[in-house]
């Protein structure tokens, strides 16, 4: 073996490749958020080609991930997709640090249920290590003043239209991808009257069970009269529901109540799908829900 180790500055192009970034002030959230805006190798070989985009919050953390996915459809003859135009949506700055908590605010329903041990645990996340004291008080402060509208609305009145006027994407099948809290997020979503988006995907959303807001929203959308014209796919892992731990009540137990609710009311204009994802955790299930949801909504045109 020859040569030395040595430390050199993260090679940004090799790992985002075809990727941009973008920082944006939004007016309807009153935030400041990161955006990587990733195109397949057919973007740039077929100029005339409009592609399907689908956006995802936590973008800090599925960024990397979505730089391969838009890709994804060029590589797999067994599963084929179509490639896509991956838009993941994050934080800059301070937000960074204390995205734990920055993203309570963006993604939990107005209302949401706050289960009563969630305060009397805060201090754990200080102990840990995961938040400072201020991004814990901020955590909790977002837990009672969630504010998924504004964030809803800044994804479609704000940056959607910058990036339908940037990219060629196509606008009648625009996606919207969440996991965890992404997850309620793009359930809540699901359940306006009306929305840009068409194609959902709730990859174990944080559901609580009996008491989560978005079951009133599904009674409510019934009551009155159904939604616009969309698709939602809602996806559980096996093991979140079969191991005890704090994932039983707080998604898997909700998801599938939710699963049971919107399989028996139907909900028109909903065409509502779901899987349970077997062997994975709410940690491992990310990708193999990512894929079902490409493969349901987004399968490779004959």
């Amino acid at each position: 073996m020859t040569g030395e180790f040595k430390a050199l500055p993260l090679p940004v192009e090799t790992m985002f490749r075809r990727t941009r970034y973008f920082e944006i002030d939004s007016v309807k959230a009153g935030a400041r958020y990161a955006i990587w805006v990733s195109t397949p190798a057919a973007y740039e070989q077929k100029p005339d080609q409009a592609f399907p985009v689908i956006y995802t919050p936590d973008g800090n953390a599925a960024a990397l991930t979505a730089a391969g996915l838009a890709n994804a459809g060029a590589f797999d003859p067994i599963n084929p997709v179509q490639s896509s135009i991956q838009v993941s949506v994050g934080y800059t700055g301070e937000d960074i640090a204390r995205a734990l908590a920055v993203r309570a605010r963006d993604l939990l329903p107005p209302g949401e249920f706050l289960p009563p041990d969630v305060e009397r645990d805060m201090p754990q996340y200080v102990a840990m290590g995961i938040l400072d004291q201020a991004g814990a008080d901020l955590y909790l402060h977002n837990l009672k003043n969630p504010a998924a509208d504004r964030f809803l609305a800044f994804l479609a009145d704000e940056l959607h239209p910058f990036i339908a006027a940037n990219y060629r994407v196509q606008t009648d099948d625009v996606g919207l991808f969440g996991h965890s809290y992404g997850g309620l997020f793009a359930t809540y979503a699901a359940l306006q009257p009306t929305s840009v988006f068409r194609n959902f995907g709730a990859s174990s959303p944080g559901i609580a069970l009996e008491k989560s807001a978005v079951f009133r929203m599904h009674a409510d959308a019934v009551a009155n009269g159904g939604v616009s014209e969309r698709r939602l796919l809602m996806m559980c892992a096996t093991r979140e529901l079969t191991v005890p731990s704090l994932y039983q009540p707080l998604v898997g137990g909700g998801t599938i109540e939710f699963i049971r609710m919107a399989s028996a009311t139907p909900l028109k204009g909903l065409q509502f799908s779901s899987r349970l994802i077997e062997h994975e955790s709410h940690v491992s299930v990310y990708m193999p829900a990512m894929f079902e949801y490409l493969r349901q909504f987004y399968p490779a045109k004959a």
